[in-house]
């Protein structure tokens, strides 16, 4: 992914020492890419060679699609091979110090953000020739046009202000050959449709219809009439000079933002384990959205690497916008513009009445001179902090070429925002117009994501084209203008296996009686164990997100893995639009059954980890922090993915998978393999390892990390067009009839659910989280905390008990309403404990806290 050109990369092999790549070349790129539907199947593989007279340690740093998992990595050295496991960070670091002090080589992979992964490849010899090789898998993107899908091959990583992954800014340098780059794509969608309009916006490519991969090339025109499939598509591209930007396509295919879920058992199974199940599940609202008094702020990158057309194309997509917004009396908007800070270009500063008059005035003061570097963090917390709150509805748009490293903490001010605003029952919610091939899709889709909003993109060669980025922003204010969907609760159909037990020996025969003699206790289930071994079993059904989420014009994912069985050939959807006045909702999706493997289950997984490295960014108590991390830990190793809290690792000395291949070095004169880890702020400082006679490598066995069959081979036609088809209202008398949702108890049941309820109330009023878990919610789980109580300051786990009490309060009034004598008691004991709870923990006033209370039962009655 080196790349000579005018703007600098920082992707490449590096000497330590220096942080220099001279001596390094690259000498070929390879990446094979297969889409199935909008699952994406990527490896890439560079080849470098050591061109200097000594032996030095050198690292790899890459970048990947934001939002991919990284799966599999090895490394060649010479005829060393190395391929790892994921352990837990800290535990990484332990076995690589311990084979570093016994002079065993060893090998670390660490991630630094969304985007980008760093390597040590060691200490490299002389003349040896290095090939790196990365699996990773993930969700193609929408192209905001109804769809479409958009595949971008990153290329490098362009200079960006920022703590990036090197301090140092190189070019790294290679020769030029018939075959320095090569990229193939394979892409195949549902047999019953067709692939349109596929185009490489950024380079020349070759495109052949007919076929996912290069078989053609040998078929005679018979042959290829024969086997021709309207469902697939090739495309290939070489070159004999390195990528100067990102590779990028398009298409479109009839229905593919129909709601749909995918459902996969994963093999080979995990050890001593029953195999899973994983399910997608795709929904894309398409709903409009009721126009009301709305505030509309833009923020337009004005720094140095916007000059030229990228500004021009900022300001034009800022006048379109502006005249195709609904108007509604009392709306109003702002112009922003920030490089390192951020400034109102409308005069006073404040946001003004959106009419013609004020927009050709707002239009006519654009300017065209950018400078200066980027600071999106800081110009989020002044739009954000100087919104009009007065307004029900705000909608940021950022315009920008995404190149600042300083996305998290952008993230969290907009997820802090947009929250505050949700518990003030007012809407805020942030899209993002990315121009240029070097686009940051990991910052603008971060963006879009915490604020619960859109992306479109406008590539370099588009700048130019006034029809297409007017197209692209027309549909951007589509997007703003479809309305918010709340999931009130997914039933995936499925039969979960028994909630295992952990620890202690509990759960065993005569469990809970006195036995005849002493049982011993379980060996397997004594002393410390490792961080992320150390939790209970997981949930039957783990789904991300959780009820309650909202989704809105992109495409959404919802993902399900589950212990246990499918019941039917449906998903069903309960939802609601919020501030619609409409009653709950629903639509039910068919399952399509895949062949087995692992491919759903790491974007499961992956998607699982997503929302717990969210939840740290608002977390503050320690011990809550160390849990979630846990928890991060547990899925990384168990599916073997990288990720914040987990690495990649090999040592000569049995950890991970050591071979050789043939050459003319013997195994005493490979090179040795070390790494440090890093923080999200690395300065890569590694060291290096010396010894003189490695240890025999480890032969363990390591299982394939994932297998997929085609997803059309067997696929069945989708049951929904869209994923938000024409409402279906529910009756309220059809519900109490029997159409409850899926967090309810079964028909006879109440009696049961009701005293174990009751009895899991404590002295306080709170309620024991896995009672309410298993009794109220046993096929969803507890959905996601409302913003009304998220959104106040304080401990996370108080929040949750709160929310607890109030779903125990709602199930009450919702499911046992002909029982209210029995839980009356218990309703009045949990509503003093969260009002008390929120004036004495979070200091909130006595009428604030019944407002909350009153919004949050509201909220929570929607569930059932």
């Amino acid at each position: 992914m080196a790349y000579v050109g005018p703007a600098q990369r920082r992707q490449g092999v590096y000497c330590r020492e220096h942080w220099e790549t001279v001596g390094y070349p690259l000498l070929n790129s390879r990446y094979h890419y297969m889409v199935r539907d909008v699952f994406v199947e990527g490896t890439l593989i560079e080849t470098y060679q050591a061109r200097t007279n000594v032996e030095r340690e050198v690292a790899y740093i890459f970048e990947i699609p934001p939002e991919a998992s990284v799966i599999g990595f090895r490394a060649q050295v010479g005829s060393t091979v190395v391929e790892a496991i994921v352990d837990e960070k800290a535990e990484a670091d332990k076995k690589y110090q311990a084979a570093k002090t016994a002079g065993v080589q060893a090998w670390k992979l660490d991630k630094v953000n969304e985007e980008v992964f760093q390597i040590s490849l060691g200490a490299v010899s002389p003349n040896s020739t290095i090939e790196v090789r990365v699996t990773y898998v993930y969700v193609i993107s929408s192209d905001t046009i109804e769809d479409s899908a958009r595949l971008t091959i990153p290329a490098g990583l362009a200079a960006r202000p920022g703590a990036g992954p090197a301090s140092v800014t190189t070019v790294p340098t290679a020769p030029t050959g018939s075959d320095a780059v090569i990229i193939t794509v394979g892409i195949e969608v549902d047999r019953s449709e067709m692939i349109f309009d596929l185009n490489c916006l950024t380079h020349h490519a070759s495109i052949t219809n007919g076929f996912s991969d290069n078989s053609f090339k040998t078929r005679s025109p018979v042959e290829k009439r024969r086997d021709y499939k309207q469902w697939k598509s090739y495309v290939e591209f070489t070159s004999s000079a390195f990528l100067k930007h990102h590779f990028v396509l398009s298409w479109t295919v009839p229905r593919i933002d129909q709601a749909r879920c995918l459902v996969e058992q994963l093999s080979p199974p995990l050890p001593g384990q029953s195999p899973t199940l994983a399910l997608a599940l795709t929904l894309v609202s398409n709903l409009s959205l009721r126009v009301e008094e709305h505030e509309y702020l833009f923020l337009v990158d004005y720094s140095g690497s916007m000059a030229g057309s990228r500004i021009k194309t900022a300001n034009n997509v800022v006048e379109t916008m502006l005249n195709k917004l609904p108007s509604y009396t009392g709306s109003t908007f702002n112009i922003y513009n920030f490089n390192t800070s951020a400034w109102s270009a409308v005069p006073g500063g404040k946001s003004i009445v959106y009419d013609k008059k004020n927009v050709s005035a707002a239009v006519s003061n654009f300017q065209v001179n950018a400078t200066g570097g980027t600071n999106i963090d800081a110009a989020l917390t002044k739009v954000l902090s100087e919104r009009d709150t007065s307004k029900r509805r705000c909608s940021v748009i950022v315009i920008t070429d995404g190149l600042d490293w300083g996305v998290t903490a952008a993230m969290r001010t907009v997820q802090q925002h947009a929250a505050a605003a949700a518990g003030q029952s007012k809407l805020l919610r942030v899209f993002v117009m990315g121009l240029g091939n070097d686009v940051s899709r990991g910052m603008c889709e971060g963006l879009a994501r915490a604020g619960a909003g859109a992306t479109a993109y406008i590539s370099e060669t588009e700048l130019q084209d006034r029809d297409h980025f007017k197209d692209k922003a027309e549909t951007l204010v589509r997007a703003i203008n479809y309305a918010p969907v709340r999931v009130r609760s997914i039933d995936w159909h499925v039969d979960p296996a028994p909630a295992k037990t952990g620890g202690g020996g509990g759960g065993g025969p005569g469990d809970g009686q006195n036995q005849g003699s002493r049982p011993k206790p379980n060996d397997a289930e004594l002393g410390a164990v490792a961080k992320g071994d150390n939790l209970p079993p997981p949930k039957a059904i783990q789904q991300a997100p959780l009820p309650g989420t909202m989704f809105w014009a992109i495409r959404s994912y919802w993902y399900a893995i589950v212990d246990g069985a499918s019941k039917d050939s449906t998903v069903t959807i309960n939802y609601d639009v919020p501030g619609s006045g409409s009653a709950k909702q629903t639509i039910e999706v068919g399952k399509t059954f895949e062949s087995n493997g692992r491919l759903i289950h790491s974007l499961a997984a992956h998607a699982l980890i997503q929302t717990f490295e969210q939840k740290l960014l608002t977390q503050t108590s320690q011990t809550d922090k160390y849990w979630t991390e846990a928890e991060i830990v547990r899925l990384g190793k168990k599916y073997s993915l990288a990720s914040s809290q987990t690495s990649f690792v090999a040592t000569m000395n049995g950890t991970g998978k050591m071979t050789y291949t043939a050459g003319n070095a013997t195994r005493a004169n490979q090179s040795l393999l070390s790494a440090v880890p890093v923080d999200n702020n690395s300065s890569l400082d590694f060291v290096s390892t010396q010894a003189s006679s490695p240890a025999a490598p480890a032969a363990a066995p390591q299982a394939k990390l994932f297998s997929m069959a085609s997803m059309a081979q067997d696929a069945e036609p989708f049951a929904t067009r869209m994923a938000v088809p024409q409402p279906h209202f529910i009756d309220e008398a059809d519900a109490d009839a029997g159409d409850a949702a899926p967090g309810a108890a079964a028909p006879g049941a109440g009696p049961d659910n009701l005293s174990a309820i009751i009895s899991a109330q404590s002295g306080n009023g709170a309620f024991d989280s896995a009672t309410i878990e298993r009794v109220v919610f046993p096929s969803t789980g507890v959905p996601a905390i409302p913003a009304f109580i998220s959104s106040l300051d304080g401990r996370d786990s108080v929040k949750e008990q709160i929310w607890l009490a109030v779903c125990a309060m709602a199930y009450f009034r919702q499911k046992e309403a002909g029982r209210e004598r029995e839980w009356s008691g218990a309703r009045d004991k949990a509503g003093e404990f969260v009002k008390t709870t929120l004036c004495c923990v979070f200091g909130v006033d006595a009428g604030r806290s019944e407002e909350i209370l009153t919004n949050s039962l509201d909220d929570a009655e929607g569930y059932f």
